[in-house]
């Protein structure tokens, strides 16, 4: 997929330490897009170009791209300092198959923590505008109010739409504002049932840090959700511990430069190249965006095929965040 050039058109904070961005297209209209579907947005950052995937939080209704990031991270702390209504950036995308259109379903179950919110906020809004009296639950994890991204206006669509239900659980609340939220603490297999008692006859979608999908996934499955009604995004596919012993690599070798590498079995050829001091464009990490492409000789294994045509796997083309060397392997990119 080619790049296009975005014009700022708009910042907002959200909260002490998010931010919402709107884009235009610099030439010619925005591409379609799926609510739940990603960008990735290029920079630079003294002199080095870098770039990372985020989920866009704004609905195929809006007139405009949005992105809201947190500012944690090396580029996105970057985007905070930097990045103004006026200025333009490079951007890959729309990708991604985490959306309601993709995988729909009558009664869907929304959960998310912190940042996880950007794709539930935008397949939400989309689901609501073709279906208004549509039956969704909806439950969010911060770590207090004002950690809550989209609050006031997540609570005014509920306010409008009668099929909507949605609690916010925060692990630190005032004694004074424990009425308004009475969740507290960090959700568990009792909250889930009572919030969504009807829970088994939902599909349940779920984005958010790594730590809190696991847990999630821990107890729907003991809940008893079959496993065919979850639905899961994640950025950072969570690398496979090498495994290894005395000798036990293989070597990467550099087409360019005749440099060789060494690789771990089970380590991915990214996290190779990154810890030998190369430098690689990457973004999501979890094996969707396709910054990371490369072509490689040799015998691998595929984690992911995402964005790859049937050409260029019979070329040889991987995605280097999801890919890992099952002998010595030739790469270039």
């Amino acid at each position: 997929m080619t790049s296009l050039t975005l014009r700022c058109i708009g910042r907002r904070a959200d909260t002490h330490d998010v931010v919402s961005w709107q884009f235009a297209a610099v030439d010619g209209a925005l591409r379609p897009v799926l609510a739940g579907q990603c960008l990735t947005l290029h920079t630079e950052i003294g002199g080095e170009p870098k770039c990372r995937a985020y989920t866009l939080s704004s609905s195929p209704q809006d007139p405009f791209w949005q992105v809201t990031i947190k500012d944690v991270g090396l580029v996105s702390h970057h985007l905070h300092q930097r990045l103004q209504p006026g200025d333009e950036i490079r951007a890959d995308g729309p990708f991604g198959d985490f959306n309601l259109s993709a995988l729909p379903c009558e009664r869907p179950l929304l959960l998310s923590a912190g940042s996880g919110i950007t794709p539930m906020w935008a397949m939400l809004r989309d689901e609501l505008a073709r279906r208004p009296d549509a039956d969704i639950r909806f439950i969010h994890s911060a770590r207090s109010p004002e950690d809550v991204i989209f609050a006031s206006e997540l609570a005014a669509l509920a306010e409008a739409h009668r099929g909507l239900r949605h609690a916010l659980v925060l692990e630190k609340v005032l004694e004074q504002d424990q009425t308004t939220h009475p969740w507290l603490g960090r959700l568990d297999p009792a909250m889930l049932r009572e919030l969504a008692p009807d829970l088994l006859g939902r599909h349940v979608y779920l984005c958010g840090p790594t730590p809190y999908m696991a847990a999630v996934s821990a107890m729907l499955a003991e809940l008893g959700l079959p496993v065919d009604q979850l639905h899961q995004e994640s950025f950072g596919l969570p690398e496979a511990a090498p495994v290894a012993t005395d000798g036990d690599h293989f070597w990467l070798t550099l087409k360019k430069s005749g440099k060789k590498v060494k690789i771990l079995p089970g380590q991915t050829l990214l996290a190779a190249l990154e810890g030998a001091g190369e430098i690689m464009a990457s973004a999501c990490r979890a094996g969707v965006c396709g910054a990371c492409r490369c072509t490689t000789t040799g015998e691998i294994e595929r984690q992911s095929v995402v964005t790859l045509s049937t050409q260029d796997l019979e070329s040889g083309v991987a995605l280097a965040c999801s890919c890992t060397a099952r002998g010595d392997v030739g790469l270039e990119y």
